[in-house]
């Protein structure tokens, strides 16, 4: 395969703590990307958390054996440094720096482009929210919210990769036509709700259970009072109120 671009994005909590990396895979940069993915990295500096960033996204890149890649990232000053207009000197960018030269020659073609942060909102979203997801926090979250009038939500647990939240639904509520990325896995506990899914109609009552794939269009009404438990993979980063 030829051209890939990947944004990606590093956060540490106060720059030295937890820190989490985020890429958004696409074939059209203007377009919806094909793949995203987080992960909690431990604890780095800020800067590094992006170097890892890349050297994911480039390993990534690697190994779906595309020719040529474009990488973009909000943080100047990485970006100066691996474009060689910057010295990077501190002893813990060295070797990260050397690690993404190394991959980077792997490629016909390999540029690391500077985008302003409104350009690379969703990989910043999905790193500071991995950094979020230590593994020594994931337990019961109880962050609420509300999705409308009549519907609230509840994050029950989450790691980068899956979340689990549930929704109670008052009789008639509704969730308009919408998509997203992530595979979104549903089961009533109580109630029922009518999915619309790519114009099918299905029927959910306590007990029933169904799986919307990746970008599959779907609506929601609530047929009366009902609970629902969702998981979505990967999670939902803008569920949760990030800082």
């Amino acid at each position: 395969m030829d051209n890939i671009h990947i944004f990606v994005g590093g956060y540490a909590k106060q720059n030295n703590g937890d820190a989490g990396v985020g890429i958004c895979i696409h074939t059209d940069p203007d377009a919806e990307p094909l793949f995203e993915e987080a992960e909690h990295i431990g604890t780095a500096t800020q800067n590094s958390a992006v170097y890892q960033a890349i050297i994911r996204a480039l390993a990534k890149a690697r190994s779906w054996k595309f020719n040529n890649v474009t990488i973009y990232s909000d943080n100047r000053l990485v970006v100066s440094q691996l474009s060689e207009n910057m010295l990077a000197r501190a002893r813990n960018i060295m070797p990260l720096y050397e690690e993404v030269k190394a991959l980077s020659r792997e490629f016909d073609g390999c540029r690391i482009k500077f985008v302003p942060s409104k350009n690379n909102q969703r990989s910043r979203e999905l790193a500071k929210a991995a950094a979020m997801a230590s593994p020594d926090m994931i337990t019961a979250q109880a962050l609420q919210f509300e999705v409308y009038p009549g519907i609230i939500g509840l994050i029950l647990a989450f790691t980068p990769k899956l979340m689990i939240v549930r929704f109670k639904y008052n009789k008639g509520t509704q969730i308009g036509l919408h998509k997203h990325i992530h595979e979104q896995g549903s089961y009533i506990l109580k109630g029922s709700l009518k999915y619309i899914v790519a114009d099918k109609e299905i029927i959910m009552r306590k007990g029933s259970a169904l799986v919307v794939s990746s970008y599959a269009e779907h609506q929601i009404e609530a047929l009366e009072d009902t609970v629902e438990i969702v998981t979505y993979s990967p999670m939902r980063a803008d569920l949760l109120d990030i800082s």
